[in-house]
This record gives structure tokens, C-alpha cells and sequence, in this order.
């Protein structure tokens, strides 16, 4: 298939290349949509064949923000970055706001979680500086980075006493 124009690509083809994407990994619909487009596929037909997946469930925008928000809150990245990346994939807010979680302590203990590997010692202001900066790149409000900073403190303190 890969020498093919868009022309070529026929429904069934096309629907093919869509099943192989999801047999990989989860897709967001839009996302999906856009994967097919940019091999070449061409719109009303990859419409039709999202449509026929969503409509069979194969593909989800639910499932794919449940696992999405679960992979990336396992690698320590924050709320701000985890929405930011979903609303740019074509997921609704209503969506993204159902599945990150609200309590900020989930929030403060992952900040507190990725500072605690970065630290080495006390930090003086320009590493606390740096890891705040960092933190805030991650995805992280700057009370959440705030708390995480102060919590490495303490166990600092707690620990030399």
C-alpha cells in the first residue's frame, strides 16, 4: 500500500490501516482522523470509516483519555500538560475534566514525587529555582510546585535532625 495515491485507497484499505493503528495503542477519534488523512486517505471515506469504528467502539475518546491521563500521571507530568497535550489531540473538555483527577494532593504528591529524584542535598535558591522552573514545565501549577518544594525541605530537615 505504500505506493498508492489517495485515489487508490480504497474503504476496505483504508479501514485496514485504521484497524492496524488501533491494534498498536489506543487513538483519540480526531486523532485518529488525522493519522489517516496525513497517509492519505481521503476525507469523506476516512469520515465514514472513523464513524463506523466509533460506532462499532473500536475506537473511543473515553477510553483513550482514561489511558492517556493513567500513562501520564505515571510518568510524574502534571494537570496543566496532560490537557494541554489531550485538548491538542481533539479531546473535549468535558472529557479531559471527568478523567484528571480534582484533589489536589494526587497533584502535590506526584510534584513532590519527580522533585525528590531531581534533589541532591539542600537546595539553595538558584536549585530550587531550577526544579520549580522545571516542575512548572511538566505540567505543574506553581502552588503544587510550591508544596512539592517545601515538602522536600521538611524531609531535608527531618532527616539531618
Amino acid at each position: 500500500m505504500r505506493g498508492k495515491s489517495a485515489r487508490d485507497l480504497t474503504e476496505a484499505e483504508i479501514r485496514d490501516i485504521a484497524l492496524r493503528y488501533l491494534s498498536r495503542r489506543e487513538y483519540g477519534i480526531e486523532e485518529l482522523r488525522r493519522k489517516l488523512l496525513q497517509r492519505g486517505a481521503e476525507s469523506g471515506i476516512t469520515e465514514q470509516v472513523v464513524g463506523d469504528l466509533a460506532d462499532a467502539n473500536l475506537v473511543s475518546d473515553q477510553r483513550f483519555t482514561e489511558m492517556y491521563v493513567r500513562m501520564r500521571k505515571r510518568l510524574l507530568f502534571g494537570p496543566l500538560k496532560i490537557r494541554g497535550e489531550l485538548r491538542s489531540r481533539g479531546i473535549s473538555d468535558h472529557l479531559i475534566a471527568a478523567e484528571i483527577p480534582s484533589e489536589q494532593e494526587t497533584w502535590f504528591d506526584s510534584a513532590t514525587q519527580w522533585a525528590d529524584k531531581r534533589c541532591r542535598g539542600e537546595l539553595d535558591y538558584a536549585e530550587r529555582a531550577k526544579i520549580h522552573r522545571s516542575l512548572m514545565n511538566r505540567g505543574f501549577t506553581h502552588e503544587q510546585a510550591s508544596v512539592a518544594l517545601d515538602r522536600i525541605r521538611q524531609q531535608y530537615q527531618d532527616q539531618t535532625i
